[in-house]
């Protein structure tokens, strides 16, 4: 299970309830390697990838492909670099 470590931040939906749930996290260096280390073990494990808050926990049992997207905002006073990454049961 991948813990979301960090400062929570903005929320959006409920993780009950609803098609859509959005949980933003703020961290340290350390806490962002930690958390991807896990998601990339659980995902190597082929079997249910679950992710877990204080309040929540969801979980989804990927197949392939998966899906990982790049995102670059080139502004000079602020440049960003973003990933996401998809994992659907049935894609």
């Amino acid at each position: 299970m991948v813990k979301m470590n960090g400062r929570p931040g903005k929320s959006k939906g409920s993780p009950t309830g609803g098609d859509k749930f959005e949980q933003e996290f703020y961290t340290t260096a350390v806490e962002m390697a930690s958390m991807l280390r896990s998601l990339a073990d659980e995902i190597e494990g082929r079997g249910v990838v679950e992710a877990s808050a204080e309040n929540w926990a969801l979980g989804v049992s990927p197949r392939e492909p998966l899906k990982v997207e790049v995102q670059y905002k080139h502004n000079p006073s602020r440049r960003e670099l973003e990933f996401q990454v998809k994992l659907k049961e049935n894609p």
